[in-house]
């Protein structure tokens, strides 16, 4: 089950953080810890690998948590995640450009 909740409201230290944008967003700031795995690369085309990237990336102990830019590349990617390996996450809503907190 995918929770969506509020960038701004969510504990982040609870979660393993997977930032999703594309590699010339990341040149913005990147939440501290966050793991970095394109959904698209800068052309916009789907990572096929994606899945795979995050799987090689999980480590044991807490739960899963997507960001972008808003929230809506976030959210498809915790579908895929829910979809090819079964796990619950998190949509950090809102995304890095709601976030208010330092990187």
């Amino acid at each position: 089950m995918i929770k969506n909740i509020h960038i701004n409201e969510a504990d982040l230290s609870k979660y393993q953080i997977f930032d999703v944008r594309c590699p010339f967003e990341w040149e913005e700031g990147v939440l501290a810890g966050a793991e970095k795995v394109a959904l698209y690369d800068n052309r916009g085309f789907l990572n096929s690998n994606f899945v795979d990237e995050v799987k090689a990336k999980i480590k044991d102990g807490k739960e899963l948590a997507f960001v972008c830019k808003a929230g809506q590349r976030s959210f498809m990617a915790a579908n895929m995640i829910e979809e090819a390996l079964g796990l619950d996450s998190v949509n950090l809503d809102g995304g890095m450009s709601s976030y208010k907190g330092e990187f």
